[in-house]
């Protein structure tokens, strides 16, 4: 998954709110309620050893705690984090299953008329960009339906 690195954060008792500000520039406002926090905080920082892909927490009584850089974009709903993690699963189910029936990648490329390479890039996790025409045809090959489904959101 494209790793959202945190820019800079704060934090307002007053409101109970956290406010994270990615490098991307987008920022995600969360009250402290949506990720369990209970208690007052005294001061947050971008955590370094983490390389921004984590929130560190000191609360009034001393005590600290982390937050993965993730969290408040899963919590906030972004549209953009749930269809990346939603490619990703896809991605994963297609590899499993190309490894459990023992189709080759060459095999792949011939039937889509395209390269090798085309088709480890479309299948590695770490490239985001994604063909979902592509994958879906990969998916009918191995026998496998593509299932698109809106639902209310909770």
């Amino acid at each position: 998954m494209k790793t959202e690195r945190i820019e800079a954060v704060e934090f307002n008792n007053r409101a109970r709110q956290l406010s994270v500000q990615y490098r991307s520039g987008k920022t995600i406002n969360i009250h402290f309620g949506q990720i369990g926090i209970t208690k007052t905080i005294a001061r947050v920082w971008v955590d370094r050893e983490t390389n921004g892909r984590a929130i560190g927490i000191e609360f009034a009584d001393g005590s600290t705690d982390f937050i993965p850089y993730d969290q408040p974009l899963a919590v906030a709903k972004d549209p953009e984090y749930l269809l990346q993690n939603q490619m990703e699963v896809l991605t994963a189910l297609i590899r499993r299953e190309l490894e459990q029936k023992k189709v080759s990648l060459r095999f792949l490329a011939r039937e889509l008329g395209t390269s090798d390479n085309q088709i480890q890039r479309l299948l590695n996790p770490n490239i985001l960009n994604k063909n979902l025409t592509q994958l879906s045809k990969i998916a009918v090959l191995l026998g496998l339906e593509v299932e698109v489904r809106l639902k209310g959101a909770a």
